[in-house]
């Protein structure tokens, strides 16, 4: 909608969107075919069973009883959740006047239309209310802190109430569970499931973000050693030098990075032998020891730090970075794919119940 300043230019706007279905759904979830409205009823369908009418009829976190279940209900929700999403249209997204959305509410040739689509969207996408519905039924048990506290309606799912009959059997006619008890801990079993792959996704992230932080770290460090001079280290005092090798508190770690990047030659020799002048001079054994350390730790930069093999590693980090961060990325997408589904996904029998009952409350039509 495009909005006008003359109020008789909105209402013939507003008039122009209701004669056509295709013209209506279009505008109102934003598609621009009917393959994508699937897509929209999808997350239409979570919404509806939020509004009041739908609280009181269908969804089974708030039914009193399963002998109250209306499908009806269903789409009743479902045409006050399509006049709200009109009445966002008129109001925000075009700024019509607000005395134009209050005349859609009062016009009866309007609302019989959205009911009329409201009942088609209904029938044509049952399932996926179906499935949104069976969500709040399993969600009901799994809200019981105990599996002795889940309440009569789950038992009423399983036995049948009123006219309504089991909704939790299988194709052969036969009941998948007997006990409301049966389904919380199968419900319990797949929640744990759940969580152990998630924490184990997290985990994986960790690891794979520290990798990569310590990658970068490492590239930042070899540039550092690599503009080190003489001077600079001739300039800390023996004992600072040492720390750096053998404090185990943290608090150098990053210096350390640094230091175990120090080019062969001159400036690793150099420490090399002052540790090692450290050791001789030491006055007990502790300090002997960590100044041995100190030494051996810059000998082996004198060996392994050539500046042909400091570039060897720096090219071989930067290299493989991206892999790693094409893992990571990777590793997050499955991280939010597993908090996004279902808990029926993480247990087979609970995935035919939910099935079952996706099937068996189908065959209520309006």
């Amino acid at each position: 909608m495009k909005a006008h300043a003359d109020l008789d230019e909105q209402r013939a706007t507003v008039e122009a969107f209701f004669l056509s279905q295709s013209t209506f759904e279009n505008e109102l979830f934003a598609i621009d075919d009917s393959s994508q409205l699937r897509e929209a009823m999808r997350e239409a369908a979570k919404k509806v069973l939020e509004r009041p009418v739908a609280l009181a009829t269908v969804n089974f976190k708030t039914l009193q009883s399963y002998s109250q279940f209306r499908v009806e209900g269903c789409v009743l929700a479902l045409k006050e959740y399509i006049n709200q999403e009109v009445d966002y249209l008129i109001r925000e997204e075009a700024g019509f006047d607000s005395v134009i959305a209050k005349e859609v509410r009062a016009d009866q040739k309007k609302q019989s239309f959205i009911l009329n689509q409201a009942k088609k969207y209904f029938i044509a996408f049952q399932s996926l209310f179906n499935e949104a519905i069976a969500d709040t039924f399993f969600a009901r048990v799994m809200a019981a802190l105990d599996m002795n506290l889940v309440d009569r309606i789950a038992q009423e799912v399983i036995d049948g109430a009123g006219n309504y009959t089991p909704v939790l059997m299988g194709a052969n006619g036969a009941p998948l569970v007997s006990k409301s008890h049966q389904i919380w801990m199968r419900l319990k079993q797949a929640s744990l499931a759940k969580e152990k792959e998630i924490k184990n996704a997290k985990e994986n992230i960790d690891r794979l973000s520290k990798k990569i932080d310590g990658i970068n770290k490492n590239i930042d460090a070899i540039d550092k050693a690599r503009s080190l001079t003489l001077e600079q280290v001739q300039a800390m005092s023996l004992d600072e030098l040492k720390e750096i090798v053998v404090n185990e508190d943290g608090s150098r770690t990053e210096l350390k990075r640094v230091f175990q990047f120090v080019p062969a030659g001159d400036i690793a020799f150099w420490l090399a032998e002052q540790m090692d002048r450290g050791r001789r001079a030491g006055r007990n054994d502790i300090q002997k020891s960590e100044y041995k350390r100190a030494a051996v730790f810059f000998e082996n930069c004198n060996i392994n730090n050539t500046q042909k093999e400091l570039a060897n590693k720096a090219a071989i980090a930067l290299l493989e970075l991206p892999k790693l961060k094409e893992a990571l990325a990777a590793a997050i997408r499955k991280e939010e794919t597993l908090e996004k589904r279902g808990l029926h996904t993480f247990d087979d029998a609970l995935e035919k119940m939910r099935e079952a009952f996706i099937k068996n409350i189908g065959k209520t039509r309006l």
